[in-house]
């Protein structure tokens, strides 16, 4: 295996996310958001004079010193898709497209079988900004169950935070009347690159007229 690297998602304005450099070239996926910039770093040190990046047995650029000049293959090939640096060894791809996904690899200075040379990143793309979920209840006068309810795709969960504390995972919550009025409930709908809180729903919100304190009138005339 190659040298583990790192991965920057951007879009065209500014940098939204940096991955932890573990998640690349090991088997846990990578995620980037479809339409944003996706920079593949071998870093490397050593000083180069012949890097090429591949998808499988397809290369998409390739820069040799001798040549000077930068060949780019297949996604890379038509217009300003990518860009590859000469002294660094990144490589851009724009704006990222759901036929990207795939292990991309580097070779540095002609080496592969050396793993200071080599780098490869699993990239999956198919991911979009996940939409802002509702959530129903079924109440009776002690509880009540919550069912959270988003736009479901690949790779989405779900879990439930008390306040600002994460108590479960899943789509619905079972909440017991503690008497607590101010205690809220908030449902979070994620995928790895985003995620969109539902409006948060108190226990007075769910138990409504049980916490009421009656003040009668004084008769001023007595």
């Amino acid at each position: 295996r190659g040298k583990i690297t790192h991965v920057r998602w951007m879009n065209k304005r500014k940098c939204v996310c940096l991955l932890p450099t573990h998640l690349c070239g090991q088997t846990e996926p990578v995620y980037g958001l479809l339409g944003a910039d996706v920079e593949l770093d071998p870093d490397v040190s050593e000083t180069l004079f012949d890097i090429s990046w591949q998808r499988g047995r397809y290369f998409v650029a390739m820069w040799n010193r001798d040549i000077a000049e930068h060949d780019y293959y297949g996604r890379c090939e038509t217009g300003e898709q990518c860009d590859l640096n000469n002294s660094t060894g990144v490589l851009v791809m724009k704006g990222l497209k759901a036929e990207d996904e795939g292990r991309y690899l580097a070779k540095i200075n002609r080496k592969t079988t050396d793993a200071q040379s080599a780098a490869s990143c699993q990239l999956l793309s198919r991911t979009e900004p996940v939409s802002k979920p509702s959530v129903t209840t079924s109440c009776n006068e002690t509880q009540c169950i919550l069912t959270c309810v988003g736009e479901e795709a690949k790779h989405t969960k779900y879990s439930w935070k008390e306040n600002d504390k994460t108590v479960k995972e899943g789509n619905t919550l079972t909440v017991q009347k503690s008497g607590e009025q101010s205690t809220s409930y908030t449902c979070v709908f994620s995928n790895p690159k985003s995620e969109e809180h539902s409006d948060p729903l108190t226990e007075m919100d769910l138990f409504p007229g049980e916490n009421f304190i009656f003040i009668s009138h004084l008769d001023l005339h007595q």
